[in-house]
């Protein structure tokens, strides 16, 4: 049987492409696809035939429409093979009127509005490569209007912080992750926005993303961080500060306890406040994030000024459940606001949910919280500014609100402008967080002549990577800094035990391929640990996902690799693994499980 995935239904102009994932669960032949259109909409490319499609195998067809005239109506597309029943699937297509705009040189000068809250977002910055933006395309009502966008970009943060501040948003919180000096994922905010020409609209902060390993974290290191926030952030004008004091939220507070214990992450704050006046700053707003009232209680007893959440997925669901509807967990969220402000003695920074669906992460295990509309979230808006006008006027709750996400479409939650929605739920906080009038324009960069602002797409096909002169797609994916290719290596310095390189989409017979060769150099470096002996065994993991199964540990071949700073190449029997089927989308190499290694990669090839 081919199954359909489901159809992209973004259309913003008179001339526009429809697209549709296929896979398949058994081997088919002849593969052809008919769409039929309303009236007044024209083919102007369609996709060839598909000879074969394997089992697991996935492929997209696309056709390339225009309308003559604006109109609304409905796709529908069936697809049949010589041994598989016929499918079908609809959609509806929107032809609005071309925008009467001229070509604009650059993004249109914003026109923020605004209201009495702050209103800030979550940034995650993981969308910098199409590797990944991979796992999202099976589900391409998540597209955003900007593409599968290179982020870091200048332009695409300049039509971030436009959308953003044309619906109310006032700051965005960028995820942000150091461990003991190592930084990952900071293009979003250093090559982006810092180079934006309209950052100085749009205010920001950092989520200190510190889910690290355990005893990462001690005095030396948060004022090592301090130090590093005072030097880079907080000196800037556009940093997001409450009471003159710029604001860090701590992703996982109970990190920190573990490792320095509460009276030591007391005197951890004491030293970073003291750093920030030493160096002429109020001091510093730490937010904690917290799950419950026991928590909450903790925090203000270890310091923190106030209390939020990056999210709450399970709020309202019953136990064992995994699908459970928007509107009870908007509920859920509402009550919890009360519960919290009621026990605790330091204020609330009230969170918002964006929606959760984490199957692009977790498949079929994930948390899916449906029915998320921009209806559905307004509501959810309006439980969170009621809240606020009756708890901000007795010191309990802050005068902001924090939306949980602006692009987080692995989880599922996101309100930046894209293709099921379009500017829906940024509509939805103009309308309930400012008085800016509901009537009012939306520009894509495909209304003034701009754009595509999308990632290098590599060969699906590839299935040997030599890294002569590039990376050819592979990238850090955790606890692995400095990547690059050097002397016609995959290089990169590990920061923590589970340190991986992640691989560039792909498309390979399983069953064509039985084992992988990887040649590769660990080298100890001088901060290593003391007990990594020069010439000490370790374990090295090789993992893969398909269509179907997502990576995990039964998806993964362990061996054992020595840290000598000599050459070795191993072969790895993916073959003898029942879950090497189908058609594999990406692998994923993690080198070792030691940190402050140098890790060369001098090829990953696949053989027979």
């Amino acid at each position: 049987m081919v199954r359909l995935l489901l159809l992209w239904r973004m259309v913003r102009n008179t001339l526009t492409r429809v697209s549709i994932p296929l896979w398949c669960d058994c081997y088919v032949r002849h593969v052809r696809a008919l769409l039929r259109l309303p009236s007044g909409v024209e083919i102007l490319s369609r996709p060839h035939p598909i000879a074969t499609l394997a089992f697991g195998e996935e492929v997209e067809l696309r056709w390339r429409l225009v309308a003559r005239r604006p109109l609304k109506g409905e796709a529908m597309v069936t697809v049949t093979a010589e041994n598989a029943e016929p499918v079908t699937a609809k959609t509806s297509l929107h032809f609005p009127p071309r925008a009467t705009i001229r070509k604009s040189p650059y993004v249109p000068k914003p026109m923020p509005v605004r209201g009495k809250y702050e209103v800030g977002v979550y940034y995650f910055p993981g969308w910098k490569s199409w590797s990944q933006w991979r796992p999202i395309l099976p589900f391409p009502e998540r597209k955003p209007v900007l593409g599968w966008y290179r982020e870091g970009d200048s332009e695409v943060a300049d039509w971030h912080i436009k959308w953003a501040v044309e619906h109310g948003i006032t700051f965005f919180a960028y995820d942000w992750y150091w461990v003991k000096g190592a930084r990952m994922l900071e293009h979003a905010l250093h090559d982006g926005y810092l180079k934006a020409r309209y950052r100085s609209l749009l205010k920001f902060c950092l989520l200190w993303a510190n889910h690290n390993p355990p005893n990462t974290s001690s005095l030396e290191d948060c004022i090592a961080v301090t130090r590093f926030w005072i030097e880079r952030y907080f000196r800037l004008p556009e940093y997001f500060t409450v009471d003159g004091k710029p604001v860090v939220i701590i992703f996982s507070p109970q990190r920190l306890t573990e490792d320095m214990g509460s009276d030591g992450v007391r005197k951890a704050f004491e030293a970073m406040r003291r750093e920030c006046v030493n160096h002429g700053l109020k001091g510093v707003y730490l937010v904690a994030c917290v799950w419950n009232a026991a928590q909450a209680l903790r925090a203000a007893q270890e310091g923190y000024d106030a209390l939020s959440a990056y999210n709450w997925p399970t709020l309202g669901m019953k136990p064992n459940e995994q699908w459970s509807p928007f509107e009870v967990l908007a509920d859920a969220y509402r009550r919890h606001y009360e519960r919290l402000v009621g026990e605790s003695p330091i204020p609330l920074l009230v969170p918002i949910s964006g929606g959760w669906d984490s199957r692009p992460w977790h498949g079929e295990s994930a948390i899916v919280r449906y029915g998320r509309t921009p209806q559905n979230f307004r509501r959810h808006l309006q439980d969170a500014k009621g809240f606020l006008d009756k708890y901000v006027p007795k010191g309990k709750a802050l005068p902001i609100a924090l939306i949980e996400a602006w692009n987080e479409w692995g989880e599922g939650s996101y309100i930046e402008p894209h293709a099921e929605f379009g500017f829906g739920y940024l509509d939805a906080i103009r309308e309930v967080f400012t008085d800016a009038p509901r009537t009012h324009r939306d520009l894509a960069p495909v209304d003034v002549g701009l754009g595509p602002y999308e990632v290098v797409r590599f060969s699906p096909d590839k299935t040997a990577w030599e890294f002569e002169r590039e990376a050819e797609g592979w990238e850090s994916g955790m606890q692995l800094v400095d990547v690059r290719v050097q002397d016609g290596c995959l290089t990169g310095r590990t920061t923590g035990s589970d340190p991986a390189f992640l691989g560039p989409p792909v498309q390979i017979r399983a069953s064509q391929w039985h084992f992988v060769l990887i040649r590769l150099r660990l080298t100890k470096l001088p901060n290593a640990p003391k007990s990594l002996s020069n010439g000490a065994k370790d374990t090295g993991q090789l993992f893969w996902q398909t269509v179907t199964i997502p990576e995990s540990e039964a998806t993964s071949v362990r061996f054992e690799v020595c840290i000598d700073g000599q050459w070795h190449e191993y072969r790895l029997p993916v073959h003898e693994n029942k879950r090497w089927r189908g058609v594999i989308t990406r692998l994923r190499l993690d080198p070792c499980t030691q940190p402050n290694v140098l890790v060369e990669v001098d090829y990953l090839r696949l053989t027979k």
